[in-house]
C-alpha cells in the first residue's frame, strides 16, 4: 500500500505525518510506502527544525527530508493520499480529479472528530505549536495504521 501525504509546503505537516506514519507502521506490523508532498512546495527544502525536534522528542526516526511539490507521479502511485486540511484536498482535486476516490482529509478519513477536518499548520510558531501539532498527528496516524490494517489487501 502506498500512502501519500500532502500540505501547504512539505516541511512540517505532512512529513512530520510520513515519519509518524513509517514509525507505526512498523510497530503494527503494516506494509505502507510513504510519501510527502506540498501542494505550493519548493523541492529541497529540510523539514522545519521544531517539527524535526518534536519527532525526536517521540522516539520516531527522522528522514533525511527535501521538500517536494504534488507531482502526477506521486498522486498517481497513491493508493490512498491524505490531506492536512479540506483546501489542501479541494486544491489537489482541482488539479487531479481523477485522484477523487482516494483523497481524503486525514481527519475526515480516520474519524477522529467530526467537528473538524483541518490540521493546523505550525509554520512560523513557537515550539508547542509545532509539539502540539506533531501530538495530534501521532495520536491521528496511529488511529489511521489500525484502520488501514483492517482492510483487505488489494
Amino acid at each position: 500500500m502506498h500512502i501519500l501525504f500532502v500540505c501547504t509546503g512539505n516541511t512540517c505537516r505532512s512529513p512530520m505525518a510520513a515519519a509518524l506514519a513509517r514509525h507505526h507502521a512498523a510497530l503494527q506490523g503494516v506494509d505502507v510506502t510513504v510519501d510527502s508532498a506540498g501542494i505550493y512546495a519548493f523541492s529541497g527544502h529540510p523539514m522545519a527544525r521544531y517539527a524535526t525536534d518534536a519527532l525526536i522528542r517521540r522516539q520516531v526516526v527522522v528522514p533525511n527530508h527535501q521538500s517536494q511539490p504534488v507531482t502526477k507521479e506521486l498522486v498517481t502511485k497513491a493508493d490512498f493520499i491524505f490531506t492536512m486540511t479540506a483546501s489542501h484536498k479541494d486544491d489537489l482535486l482541482y488539479q487531479y480529479p481523477e485522484a477523487s476516490g482516494k483523497t481524503h482529509t486525514l481527519l475526515e478519513f480516520v474519524g477522529s472528530d467530526p467537528s473538524s477536518t483541518d490540521v493546523a499548520d505550525p509554520f512560523g510558531g513557537p515550539v508547542e505549536v509545532y509539539e502540539a501539532c506533531a501530538g495530534e498527528l501521532d495520536g491521528v496516524i496511529e488511529q489511521l495504521m489500525k484502520k488501514l490494517s483492517d482492510k483487505p489487501s488489494a
